[in-house]
């Protein structure tokens, strides 16, 4: 609850700063990256303060591995639009080793000192990613996700995104999850059940949408091309359809620490 209730406090202070990047340009919203010129970015062990239905049902292992194979997932689905930017990535098996090296606590990811990352081993940024809920309720899974773009230099974020994502989980007479086209293939692909594929196929859309805004990598001759370019919303409502397209508006502070929080 200590931890809800400081990112509670946390996310309520940046909301309000963070009111005037909504719809800027680019060179605006990321006006840190432009500067700072960040190459390599370590991906933090994700914060996972989902509610768990086995702190109630411990012998529920089946339920438990579904639900911490999509956690993995969300972390491990990273790196792939942070390359496609032309950043230097260490991704989540690298970054375990240096994560154990620091040995740092949720709170201190989040916001506490990080610039041995620099000094040590050659990070330029950290990208903080927060699982604060995930929950399956009237055919829908919400997941509320937190993403931080930390300097190492300074501590500050560099990018700072809130995201309520929703998709659909149409039931059967049975009541249960009926297997859609886009989960089918999913799960297919990378051998998981249909639970999981509906998990992780949303996070990794989320992922995708959120970090490929990000500005191209210094490292690249584009660098600049998108300097004008419009930044996504701070709080963003991320849908998916079964139609296989995605529904992206702004989403308020309060919808989305009531569904975060409450």
């Amino acid at each position: 609850m200590k931890m809800k209730r400081y990112i509670l406090i946390a996310a309520v202070v940046a909301s309000g700063l963070a009111c005037g990047c909504k719809s800027e340009k680019k060179i605006n919203y990321y006006s840190d990256i432009y500067e700072e010129k960040p190459t390599t970015i370590l991906i933090a062990p994700v914060i996972d303060n989902a509610e768990r239905k086995v702190e109630k049902y411990p012998s529920d292992i089946e339920y438990n591995n579904a639900v911490n194979t999509a956690t993995a997932y969300l972390r491990a689905t990273m790196d792939s639009p942070l390359l496609k930017k032309g950043y230097y990535v260490i991704g989540p098996m690298a970054g375990r080793a240096v994560a154990d090296g620091v040995n740092l606590s949720k709170k201190e990811w989040a916001s506490g000192d990080i610039t041995m990352l620099n000094n040590d081993y050659g990070v330029d940024a950290v990208l903080v990613v927060t699982l604060q809920s995930w929950k399956e309720g009237n055919g829908t899974w919400t997941a509320c996700l937190e993403y931080q773009l930390r300097s190492t230099k300074t501590g500050h974020d560099m990018m700072h995104t809130w995201v309520l994502a929703t998709k659909e989980v149409p039931k059967n007479m049975k009541g249960d999850p009926v297997k859609m086209k886009s989960d089918a293939a999913f799960a297919k692909k990378h051998d998981f059940d249909n639970g999981t594929a509906q998990r992780a196929f949303l996070v990794e859309k989320v992922n995708d949408y959120v970090l490929r805004d990000l500005p191209i990598s210094n490292s690249l001759r584009q660098f600049e091309k998108d300097l004008y370019k419009s930044a996504n919303s701070t709080y963003i409502k991320y849908t998916w359809s079964e139609d296989g397209g995605a529904d992206v508006g702004k989403c308020s502070v309060e919808e989305y620490e009531e569904k975060a929080f409450l």
